[in-house]
């Protein structure tokens, strides 16, 4: 098996947006990641969808995040087994062999990993290697806020991550 990819693109999906806006930390993408590809279908639900919803604006102008159609279409099992826009990260993901699938939800990651091939990161992930790149100056407040925010992190996911993260 080789060796995940370094350079490439990385296409992510509706949750890590969300919640790297809520932290106010969407740029650290910018920092992280050479290109960030963000799938119509993704940002219709973010933006759109969800205008007036944390997250939408920032989303929005975001001008570092390269919206992308995806044509043809994602295979009408993925979509009916995920939501569009995951469907459309995958496939896309997929089809460029990006080198990283930002996904939060559990069944997506599954299928991105186990039936594609994909290397997965959620908005964690993402927040500790900002850490590790001196780009944040610590995880934990931010994992706090997501949890006050209304998101669910099991308090073992937080504390290895703040692990790895070196606090």
């Amino acid at each position: 098996m080789s060796s995940p990819p370094t350079e490439g693109p990385v296409v992510i999906n509706a949750g890590p947006l969300i919640a790297l806006a809520t932290v106010s930390q969407l740029e650290v993408l910018e920092g992280l990641y050479k290109r960030v590809l963000v799938p119509l279908a993704v940002e219709e639900e973010v933006v759109v969808a969800g205008h007036g919803r944390p997250g939408a604006g920032d989303v929005a102008a975001a001008a570092f995040l390269e919206r992308v159609r995806v044509e043809p279409e994602p295979d009408p099992l993925l979509s009916r087994a995920l939501g569009r826009g995951e469907a459309e990260v995958i496939t896309l993901a997929h089809r460029l062999g990006a080198r990283l699938t930002l996904l939060d939800e559990g069944r997506a990651r599954r299928i991105a990993e186990q039936a594609y091939g994909l290397r997965v990161k959620g908005t964690v992930g993402v927040l500790v290697s900002a850490k590790r790149g001196g780009l944040v100056d610590a995880v934990r407040p931010l994992l706090e806020a997501l949890v006050e925010a209304g998101y669910f992190l099991a308090p073992e996911l937080v504390e290895r991550a703040c692990l790895e993260a070196g606090e």
